[in-house]
């Protein structure tokens, strides 16, 4: 009876060390997990010019650069995938990609970036945005984190590690201000301690009249199967936007919305990928009297469960633009370059303020 009470209090043991380690994880995580402020004012770095009084037309480039580690050769894990994150040679010609594309860009006036890191294991503890603003010595710029996780355990064979990432914009143009706020939409506990802390990042640039340039850069949830979370961030973007514009103001925002825009039609796709339709679909009525303007014809992201194939990989479109009545679009054109140093490609846009 001693000998069978030894070992049920062994493997007792054997159980609660592991069942201990979790818990005592999860209350160092929650302890020490991100709670960013609704609204905060963000510092602009970099050497940008004041806006001209006289100008009323501008470019804009919106792109989800997957913080260099899910260029054509990646899957990932979380959506069916089985690695984590690139090699180091990898990430290296993805990073330098990006950064060709983005100096080939270094006339655009407005730059949008999502999926950029300043601190993680999966992209080498490089800062992003420091390589980043080396191809924009002639801009300025401001970050907004969305996501500061100290330890994402998952997989956990091979834990993806610290995380700190988030978007940032590179303007020639010096705003007034620039303002993180918070969609302050989270998973339930304990799944929003190892996710995003969604946001958006407002500039705003003082025009003739009293009128105001306000650009808005977003990157929308995902991982919400029934599209809850999405609903409520767009639900806060209108509220905010039209706000924004019965004050006479001009709206523009960009960005990943993790939807297809108002309208989409897959059939118009014509670069002989496999598309696909993300549900719930935003409602066309969300915006009325408003502009979308994305390219119908190029898919701006692709599924990260498989290494880019074309026509068998599925693709859509969830990068593009919104704007305000009181804008014109006169040009938006997706870059294609076969999702070669990110799972999104980007949006140039031509506007001018009517």
């Amino acid at each position: 009876m001693k000998r069978r009470s030894k070992w049920i209090g062994i493997v007792g043991g054997v159980v609660l060390v592991p069942a201990g380690i979790v818990v005592g994880l999860l209350l160092y995580m929650t302890i020490t997990d991100y709670y960013p402020p609704e609204k905060e004012i963000l510092p602009f770095k970099g050497t940008g010019v004041p806006l001209p009084v006289s100008k009323r037309s501008f470019s804009f480039l919106t792109w989800n650069i997957g913080y260099s580690g899910l260029g054509e050769k990646m899957d990932f894990f979380y959506e069916n995938g089985k690695r984590v994150r690139p090699a180091k040679a990898e990430f290296s010609k993805y990073l330098a990609g990006i950064k060709k594309l983005l100096s080939d860009s270094d006339t655009v006036d407005m730059v949008l970036l999502q999926e950029a890191d300043v601190h993680a294991k999966r992209s080498y503890s490089v800062d992003e945005i420091e390589e980043l603003s080396k191809v924009f010595p002639g801009h300025s710029f401001v970050f907004a984190k969305n996501y500061d996780c100290r330890f994402v355990p998952l997989p956990l064979d091979e834990p993806m590690g610290q995380v700190i990432s988030g978007i940032s914009c590179f303007t020639r143009f010096i705003p007034q201000s620039a303002e993180r706020i918070d969609f302050g939409t989270t998973f339930s506990w304990p799944k929003q301690i190892f996710f995003l802390k969604r946001c958006f990042i407002v500039l705003r640039y003082y025009l003739s009249l009293g009128k105001q340039l306000v650009i808005i850069n977003t990157h929308n949830s995902t991982y919400d199967e029934d599209g809850k979370l999405r609903k409520k961030e767009l639900l806060i973007l209108k509220r905010f936007m039209l706000a924004e514009f019965e004050k006479g103001n001009y709206v523009i925002a960009g960005g990943d919305w993790n939807n297809n825009p108002p309208g989409f039609d897959a059939k118009a796709i014509r670069t002989g990928d496999v598309v696909k339709t993300v549900e719930p679909p935003i409602d066309p009525q969300l915006f009325p009297g408003w502009q979308v303007a994305s390219d119908p014809s190029s898919p701006t992201n692709r599924d990260v469960d498989m290494p880019y194939r074309k026509g068998i990989t599925r693709t859509t479109i969830i990068d593009f633009y919104i704007v305000s009545p009181n804008v014109e679009i006169r040009s938006v054109k997706t870059i294609v370059n076969g999702f070669t140093c990110s799972d999104h490609q980007p949006v140039f846009m031509n506007v001018a303020l009517k």
